[in-house]
């Protein structure tokens, strides 16, 4: 098995067996993996052994489906590769709370009219502008930072540069 389709076949068993998949509570998220120490090679080995024992027990059709993700997720450039990624390291670290409000934004989105889903993308594109428009107000000459979520508030305005006093 390469190294990518292990990572991919990892992902998807993360996220098929995440509770909130099963109806069940979720856990706490675990920690970042940034503290983590290297895998011995007994754990490597132990890893890889239930990784194919798990492509094992898969049916044929996400098999099927997982290595068209593997062949699509190869031929993606770099950094929508990181992106993707990046993605799913954010949805494996919320809180349980977070995942919930990701799962109920979801079924709003499924179940809105298309032209509820317009207006929704017009509300955003609104808000956006404003809060550029805010932002290059506040910080003269500096691109704004990607929008913030609800959940995060916008980041503090640079400090005010020392006057200098004039002779």
């Amino acid at each position: 098995m390469t190294r990518t389709l292990a990572i991919a076949l990892t992902a998807a068993v993360l996220l098929a067996a995440s509770p909130l998949s099963r109806g069940q509570e979720p856990q706490p998220p675990a920690p970042p993996k940034h503290g983590k120490p290297p895998m011995t090679d007994e754990q490597r080995a132990e890893l890889e052994q239930q990784l194919n024992d798990t492509w094992n027990k898969m049916p044929l059709d996400q098999k099927s489906r997982l290595m068209r993700l593997h062949r699509a997720l190869n031929q993606m450039p770099p950094e929508e590769r990181r992106f993707i990624h990046d993605r799913i390291e954010r949805f494996l670290n919320m809180s349980p709370e977070e995942r919930a409000r990701l799962k109920q934004n979801a079924e709003r989105w499924k179940n809105m009219t298309p032209e509820e889903r317009q207006q929704a993308r017009e509300q955003f594109r609104q808000h956006r502008k404003e809060f550029e428009e805010k932002w290059r107000q506040e910080h003269p000459g500096e691109d704004p930072p990607p929008f913030p979520f609800r959940s995060q508030p916008p980041p503090p305005p640079p400090p005010a540069p020392a006057q200098e006093p004039t002779n």
